[in-house]
């Protein structure tokens, strides 16, 4: 998962690239109104059986999710869930892309996320509708995932899981305690780095009754000076390995020292806007108050 997530943050950076010419695939004929993606783009309706080529993780598998894993016709080398995903073929990283392995798959429709606004910018060029999933809250994501039900002609499908998620989300909050542990979450060690109080995972957090304990910062992943940790002062310590809490700068913090320090076993969990958004609050809310989630 770190390395997925580094290689998306690079991607933010936006990096260009020379796309090939793309062999032809046939349209299918598209029907109802566009669609809107997390970017506010109205998207075409790619129309039903669309060939759909998957370029992130958790958006391939909320395509499976949906029930529409045969029409996924390509994904990353970071798609590994669900296993049936490994039947995919791949077009490598998305930051950068395989431009070759990408116009192969023939791709009708793409479900991506932010980052590479030269591939979206080519594909869209060349009339292959892209619709971008870029939530930074979990109810964003709920909601995303009905429109891109919509988009794909999967709506009672969509409607379903996200009628499903809803329960479980408010399962999981419903008997939270108001106090609100004040978290630091170490996604990448050296340099420091940490999420941003507007993305994804500072949500998450909340949803599972942390609060960041640095709530200021204006960037999305910015560099934390590992000199201020300690004036942090967080509560709870989230660690990508025990090793990680035992090193220089962080051994020495209130949370280490009192054992709040957890290590994420599967930070995908918590990373990913896919249909697993719940199951990571629920773990989360768990290692922040283990009492209450008994």
């Amino acid at each position: 998962m770190r390395w997925t997530l580094c290689l998306w943050l690079v991607g933010l950076l936006g990096a260009g690239c020379r796309s090939p010419t793309p062999p032809e695939a046939p349209r299918p004929r598209a029907a109802g109104a566009p669609v809107l993606d997390d970017l506010g783009r109205a998207v075409p309706r790619p129309g039903p059986g669309a060939r759909v080529l998957s370029l992130a993780p958790g958006n391939t598998e909320l395509l499976f999710a949906l029930g529409l894993g045969a029409q996924v016709v390509g994904r990353t080398d970071a798609c590994d869930a669900p296993p049936a995903a490994a039947r995919v073929p791949s077009v490598g990283s998305l930051f950068p892309p395989d431009l070759e392995r990408v116009w192969a798959t023939r791709p009708q429709a793409v479900l991506m996320i932010e980052g590479h606004t030269a591939l979206r910018e080519g594909l869209v060029a060349r009339g292959v509708p892209v619709f971008v999933l870029q939530p930074r809250t979990v109810a964003g994501a709920l909601e995303s995932f009905a429109r891109v039900g919509r988009w794909l002609d999967a709506e009672p499908a969509a409607q379903r899981l996200v009628a499903r998620l809803t329960r479980e989300l408010a399962a999981v909050t419903a008997g939270l305690p108001a106090q609100r542990p004040r978290v630091f979450y170490v996604v990448w060690p050296d340099p420091l780095t940490t999420p941003g109080p507007r993305t994804f995972l500072a949500d998450v957090i909340r949803q599972a009754g942390g609060q960041l304990a640095a709530p200021t910062l204006a960037e999305d992943w910015p560099r934390f000076p590992l000199e201020q940790l300690a004036a942090a002062d967080p509560d709870v310590l989230l660690v990508p390995s025990s090793a990680v809490a035992q090193g220089p700068g962080f051994r020495g913090l209130r949370a280490v020292r009192t054992g709040h320090a957890v290590v994420v076993p599967d930070a995908d969990l918590l990373t990913r806007t896919g249909p697993r958004l719940v199951a990571g609050v629920a773990w989360l809310a768990g290692a922040l108050h283990p009492r209450a989630t008994r």
